[in-house]
């Protein structure tokens, strides 16, 4: 699959992206870090690291090799985490979908908005298209580069816009998708559909700086449809 390139960009403190200290080498020789300190910053990092590779490189053409020129790591330090290069990639995978809804969750909830359906469809939006733009690389592996993974990222795809449309069903509804009929389970598929699609164009065009404002268009496209 065809890389993202153009969509590098200088790791930012976002929530998909590295913080400023796991971004800094550990010290080489004696130190005061504690081995937990020191494996968990190996961990993250290489976690990030293999969405990066993936998104400069396509799925199909990373290796461990890059993993851990991305992360800084050694090969022997890969292997005390990881069994392989698709068990790195399924944990970076699972715990960048899972960042995405956390942050969903906590934006919704610290501007008081879970009384307004408009408002936290609204919000959701743009937290997910702001981290989009911020972390193009860590979007491009989540949303695109996870299909060339075969049929283990094809049902990894799908649950998480399975998860996604649950997400809008009860926030528009009040209901959980197993809870819906057929026609509120196609409205809420078809919005993601809309969002995930808009996300994906523009990051192949290299162009997600500019999804940030249309978030208000692509909201009032995404209540369209909840309404239909």
């Amino acid at each position: 699959m065809a890389s993202n390139t153009d969509n590098k960009k200088e790791i930012t403190s976002s929530a998909w992206g590295l913080d400023q200290d796991a971004m800094k080498p550990l010290p080489r020789g004696r130190h005061a870090l504690s081995r937990e300190t020191v494996l968990a910053s190996q961990r993250g990092r290489m976690l990030h690291a293999v969405l990066i590779a993936v998104a400069q490189k396509g799925f199909g053409d990373v290796v461990v090799g890059d993993v851990i020129a991305e992360a800084g790591v050694s090969r022997k330090a890969f292997y005390e985490h990881f069994k392989s290069f698709e068990e790195c990639w399924a944990e970076a995978y699972t715990t960048s979908v899972d960042v995405l809804f956390a942050e969903i969750a906590k934006a919704v909830v610290e501007r008081g908005e879970l009384e307004s359906r408009e408002a936290a469809i609204a919000t959701g939006s743009e937290v997910a298209i702001n981290l989009t733009a911020a972390e193009p690389l860590v979007a491009h592996a989540t949303l695109l580069d996870v299909i060339g993974a075969g049929p283990a990222g094809l049902k990894a795809s799908q649950a998480t816009l399975d998860r996604h449309a649950n997400l809008l069903l009860m926030t528009w509804d009040g209901k959980s998708a197993a809870d819906s009929t057929a026609e509120r389970r196609l409205a809420a598929a078809a919005a993601v559909a809309l969002f995930f699609g808009i996300c994906r164009d523009y990051l192949v065009a290299g162009r997600t700086d500019e999804l940030p404002a249309l978030s208000g268009q692509i909201t009032k496209m995404i209540i369209t449809l909840l309404k239909a």
